[in-house]
């Protein structure tokens, strides 16, 4: 019963983020009013540190350094003998980008026209905010500590901010793309932790062979 629950929720993200891309497309594309408003801000509040900071994680959170930091994180599974974990993370990963470009392909929602950012793609959702989402639950459920969430809301939380910060995306953009993210990385795991399970209860069922006399 609990992981029907995980996977209706999961699922129930995945929709939720569609629907808001739809009633912005039905809304003209353009932002919202909420958007407006934390776009100023951020623009109001901008510094040379805060831009370098912005810029470091919009390198780190997309293209090679994230092939690199997802390679290194499912070798580091696979070397402690864990390749259930490791598939985990590569099916989170390809199906929450796989889902994220289709969107962003069908909703084409302009970035913000003072973009600092250097991406072709469209603005909704954000797909540097959906692939940290998708990697920090995703890593958070599977070491399932405290700490490993509370630096999983964190990462998220900045690279949010982020991609605001450099007016690369609108504020519901990233909010799509963090709910996107960790709704994959929910259904990823509670699947594969499921067939794991499935897998591996066959052995603990089997009879033991008597001792012989």
């Amino acid at each position: 019963m609990e992981r029907r629950r995980l996977l209706i929720t999961a699922l129930a993200g995945i929709v939720a983020v569609v629907l808001l891309g739809i009633v912005i497309l039905m809304l003209g594309n353009g932002p919202l009013p909420l958007d407006t408003w934390w776009h100023d801000l951020m623009v109001a509040w901008r510094t040379d540190a805060g831009l370098a900071v912005a810029e470091a994680l919009q390198l780190v959170g997309a293209g090679f350094w994230s092939v690199v930091i997802v390679t290194a994180v499912v070798g580091a599974y696979v070397f402690a003998g864990r390749p259930w974990s490791a598939a985990t993370v590569v099916v989170a990963v390809l199906v929450s980008q796989t889902i994220t470009g289709a969107l962003k392909f069908s909703f084409a929602r302009p970035r913000p026209e003072d973009s600092l950012s250097t991406d072709a793609m469209t603005a909704f959702p954000s797909g540097h905010t959906s692939m940290a989402a998708t990697l920090a639950v995703v890593l958070a459920l599977l070491i399932r500590a405290w700490l490993a969430t509370i630096l999983a809301v964190v990462w998220i939380v900045a690279m949010a901010w982020s991609r605001t910060y450099l007016a690369a995306h609108w504020l519901s953009d990233v909010i799509a793309g963090a709910v996107l993210g960790a709704a994959v990385a929910l259904l990823t795991w509670t699947t594969l932790d499921s067939m794991e399970r499935a897998a591996e209860s066959p052995l603990l069922m089997l009879p033991k062979t008597p001792a012989p006399r």
